[in-house]
């Protein structure tokens, strides 16, 4: 309670008051300099280019839950692939076997073939693909997931800069979307 009481009396301050005008100057002439640097001269510029960067960064995040979902399904894919290929040969033997009981209880845990296999099938696939093409698949949308990161980094980095300097400039203007709205009606 008492740091609140010491906080308020310190902003009422001429000291506080003095330091919150130099803290708006400095961001005012920091718009003012990027607005220049960036040849932005018109307000409506500005927000033509906040919607562009915004719909940028829509675009991207969608192309990568995209390659994320696909690199999701691959993964399970290669899984269950591995998992056919690898117990196979067990799965064979079963079908030869004479005490087939017998059998499953000896090798039941090599026989989680039919669980990939059905799963397989569940996927719609009726040839099996080439596992070394379908991992060096997997590489390449991996690759391309971490390049769509820095991408996506890079759109939310610029999005967040002008979104600040748009709203100095609606502090400057003292431009309230409400206000806004009911000028232009």
């Amino acid at each position: 309670r008492i740091d609140l009481e010491n906080n308020i009396k310190a902003q009422q301050s001429a000291g506080y008051a003095r330091w919150a005008k130099l803290q708006n100057l400095k961001q005012a002439a920091k718009t003012m300099n990027f607005l220049t640097e960036h040849g932005i001269e018109q307000y409506a510029e500005l927000e033509s280019k906040v919607m562009e960067i915004s719909a940028a960064n829509d675009e991207a995040a969608a192309s990568l839950k995209d390659v994320e979902h696909r690199l999701g399904n691959m993964a399970v894919l290669i899984k269950n692939l591995t998992t056919y290929k690898q117990f196979r040969p067990v799965v064979l033997e079963y079908r030869k076997a004479k005490d087939k009981a017998a059998f499953r209880r000896e090798h039941e845990s090599q026989l989680i073939y039919e669980a990939a296999a059905k799963a397989i099938k569940d996927a719609g696939i009726t040839r099996l693909p080439d596992l070394a093409a379908l991992k060096a698949e997997y590489r390449e949308l991996d690759k391309q997931k971490a390049r769509l990161y820095e991408q996506y980094g890079e759109v939310k980095r610029e999005l967040k800069e002008y979104g600040i300097i748009k709203q100095n400039v609606d502090s400057i203007l003292r431009v309230t979307p409400g206000k806004e709205q009911a000028q232009e009606l």
